[in-house]
This record gives structure tokens, sequence and C-alpha cells, in this order.
């Protein structure tokens, strides 16, 4: 039930699929333009992503099924963002109806004034999706995000606590650690980069255990830990306003159950974005 309930969240906040290198690149980097520190830029930024099938914590969720997905966000160089999704798991091959797994964000992310390697974010997800009237958010419908990130020129590393709330409660968190490549540099801001990235994932899963001295009583306890290991190696191609990303995903999930095992699964990424400038 527990991974039915969030087969349409991917291992990573709603905040990293859209704005995770949108965000914490350096602003010229980003925005295709030079920035004036006393003027507040504002912008849209628009993305979908098609994924060949879709996990949950590098574990297959019912049969192998593939997803649409498609987001919209706002925001400024103030570090102000917000956000409207249809994060992951839209329309699954496997099913004649469309899984409308919807996501509202709202959040703030700076860097350091004196250490601007430095990054921190904060955000507030609210989940809500519906099939023929069925919600599946309703276990965990609201997610608090707190996120740190740390990068130089060519390498970085971010960490994120989530916090989800609803019908239930609970904590997952994920470290990442990721490079950027260049392979072609056709000018200042069209290129075409190899982004490599490994990252960790932390959350709850049932463990079955038998107490000493009790024939026949299997008693279930939560356990948190390390649940799925992602490889991840995305081209990307920035021409002007447009990204373009082509990319292939391992997951090597864990058990925290010993009695139990996963195997690997991987899938591919197309993914289609857009920025322009209020």
């Amino acid at each position: 039930m527990l991974l039915c309930s969030l087969t349409a969240w991917s291992q990573d906040t709603y905040l990293d699929s859209v704005l995770n290198e949108a965000m914490y690149y350096d602003e010229s980097e980003l925005l295709y333009m030079e920035l004036n520190s006393d003027k507040t830029y504002h912008f849209i930024y628009t993305n979908s992503t098609y994924n060949s099938q879709s996990f949950y914590a590098g574990r297959e969720v019912a049969d192998p099924q593939y997803y649409l997905s498609g987001q919209v966000s706002y925001f400024n160089t103030r570090g102000f963002f917000m956000g409207f999704g249809t994060s992951s798991g839209t329309w699954f091959s496997t099913n004649n109806d469309a899984n409308y797994n919807n996501s509202l964000m709202i959040g703030f992310g700076r860097s350091l004034k004196k250490h601007r390697w430095l990054r921190y974010n904060i955000n507030y997800s609210r989940y809500f999706g519906i099939n023929d009237g069925f919600d599946f958010s309703g276990s965990y419908s609201n997610n608090l995000h707190i996120g740190i990130s740390a990068r130089n020129k060519w390498i970085g590393t971010r960490t994120g606590l989530n916090y989800l709330f609803g019908k239930n409660t609970k904590a997952t968190f994920s470290w990442d650690i990721y490079s950027a490549i260049t392979l072609v540099n056709m000018s200042a801001f069209n290129h075409i980069k190899l982004e490599p990235e490994l990252s960790f994932f932390y959350d709850s899963e049932e463990v079955e255990e038998t107490p000493s001295g009790i024939n026949g009583t299997v008693v279930y306890n939560t356990e948190f830990g390390w649940m799925n290991t992602e490889i991840s190696l995305p081209l990307i191609m920035t021409i002007n306003n447009f990204d373009i990303e082509l990319g292939y995903t391992i997951n090597l999930p864990r058990s925290l159950d010993p009695a139990y095992s996963y195997d690997n699964t991987s899938f591919f990424t197309v993914s289609l974005g857009y920025i322009f400038e209020l």
C-alpha cells in the first residue's frame, strides 16, 4: 500500500525534478544573460519528461509502466519559487485511464553571502491525485523539504530532508553527488554536457521479524535506512532557452529486511524544457 500510494513520486522531490539544476547553477549560466544584482528578474520554466518505466526507491510498482509528466514553475533572482506539476506517473501504459498525480509547491532558496558556493532551500508541497474518484495521495498529502547544496565549477553535492504528513507521517533523506563535464562548447550558452549523478535514498520499510520463543508469530516493524542507490547518466544539450535531456538511470535497491531482496532496475529518460523571462 505504501509503494502504491507513492508510485507517482520519484526518488527526488518535486523541487529537484523541476528546479534542481535551474535554481542552483550560477545565475549567468542559467539565465543566459548578465544579471544586475540591484534588479529582480522573474522567470517561468516549463518542462515535460518521458520515462520508459516508473519506480519508487528503485522498486517496481505493479507491472513495469512508462510515464509522462509535465510541470510549470515560476522563480525570481531573489530566491522565491513556486510551481505546479503532474509530477511523475501521469499517464500509465498499463491503465486505460490517466492517473493524475499533481503537486503544488512554494519555497525559497539562496546562497550564503560570504560563501556563494553553499546554498540552502526550503519548500512546501501539497500532493493530490485522482483516478476514478480515488485519491492516491491521502496517506502523505503534504511535504516539507529542507535542502543544502555545495558546488564548485565541475562537481557538487546536495542533501535533502523531507517530512511527509497527512493521514500518516514519515521522513525521507537523500544525498546526491553530481558533476558537469562539457563535451561540446558552441558558445557561452549553447553546449552539450554529460552530468553524471550518484544518489543515495533513505526511507522507511516494513521488516518481518519472528520473536524468539513465539512459534508461528510474525511481527512487522518499521525500519529506517538506506533503500536505494541511483546512478544517472544524463546528456544535456542547451540551446539558448531550451534544454534537452537524454538520460539512462540504474537503480540498485536495497531491502531493509534480510529475508528479501530486489532486482536492479533501469530506465531511459527524455526531457524537454524551456525558460523565459517575464
